[in-house]
C-alpha cells in the first residue's frame, strides 16, 4: 500500500503543494522544485494549469488526464514517460526531454517546444497545430494520426521519423533535416520545405498540393509514390 507524503494533496491540491515547496528566484517568482512537482504528480494531481515545473525530474512517469495548460516545463525531463489525454495547450517545453516518451490523445496546440529532445517518442492521435518545434529533435519518432497543421519546425530534425495519416498542412519546415523520413497517407498541402535536407525521404499516398520545395536537396523520382498533386 502506497504511503502518502505528508501535506501532499491529490488532484487540485497538487499544484498548490508544488508552488508551496518551491523557492523564489532572484526576481521573486516562485520556482517549483523537482521533488515537489514529481510528488504531486505521483499523488494523482490533475490540475496543474500554469504550474511552474521548469527543470523538473518527471522521468518514467505515467500521467493521465493532467491539465498542464500554459504550464512552464522548460528544460523538464520526461524521458520515457507516458502521457495520456493530457492538456498541454500553450505549455512551454523549450529544451525539455521527452526521448522515448509515449504521448497518446494529448492536446499540444500552440505549445512551445523549441529545442526539445523528442527522439524516438511515439505519438498517437495528438494535436500540435500551431506548435513551435524549431530546432527540436524528432528523429526516429513515430507519429500516427497526429495534426501538425501550421506548426513551425524550422531546422528541426525529422531523420528516420515515420508519419502515418498525419496532417502537416501549412507547416513550416525550413531547413529541416529529414533524411530517411517516411510520410504515409499524410496530408501536406501548403507545407513549405525550403532548404530542407530530404535524402532518402519517401512520400507514399500523400497529398502535396501547393507544397513548396525551394532549394531542398535529396529529392528523387522515387521519393514519391501514389502522390496526389506533387509540387515538382
Amino acid at each position: 500500500m502506497a504511503t502518502r507524503r505528508p501535506g501532499v494533496k491529490g488532484r487540485r491540491g497538487g499544484a498548490t503543494r508544488a508552488r508551496r515547496d518551491g523557492r523564489k528566484d532572484a526576481g521573486g517568482s516562485l520556482t517549483a522544485s523537482s521533488e515537489a512537482a514529481r510528488a504531486a504528480l505521483l499523488d494523482g494531481a490533475r490540475a496543474l494549469e500554469r504550474a511552474n515545473l521548469a527543470g523538473a525530474d518527471l522521468t518514467r512517469l505515467s500521467l493521465r488526464a493532467v491539465d498542464l495548460r500554459g504550464a512552464d516545463l522548460t528544460g523538464a525531463d520526461l524521458t520515457g514517460s507516458t502521457l495520456i489525454a493530457c492538456d498541454l495547450r500553450g505549455a512551454r517545453l523549450g529544451g525539455a526531454r521527452l526521448d522515448d516518451a509515449r504521448i497518446v490523445c494529448c492536446d499540444l496546440r500552440e505549445a512551445e517546444l523549441d529545442g526539445a529532445h523528442l527522439s524516438a517518442a511515439r505519438w498517437l492521435v495528438c494535436a500540435l497545430s500551431g506548435a513551435r518545434l524549431r530546432r527540436a529533435d524528432l528523429s526516429e519518432g513515430r507519429f500516427a494520426v497526429v495534426t501538425l497543421a501550421n506548426a513551425d519546425l524550422e531546422r528541426a530534425s525529422l531523420a528516420d521519423a515515420r508519419f502515418a495519416v498525419c496532417s502537416l498542412a501549412g507547416a513550416r519546415l525550413a531547413g529541416v533535416r529529414a533524411e530517411g523520413a517516411r510520410f504515409f497517407a499524410s496530408s501536406l498541402p501548403g507545407a513549405d520545405f525550403p532548404r530542407a535536407r530530404l535524402e532518402r525521404v519517401r512520400f507514399w499516398a500523400a497529398s502535396l498540393r501547393g507544397a513548396a520545395f525551394d532549394r531542398a536537396t535529396g529529392l528523387r523520382d522515387d521519393s514519391f509514390a501514389l502522390v496526389w498533386y506533387p509540387a515538382l
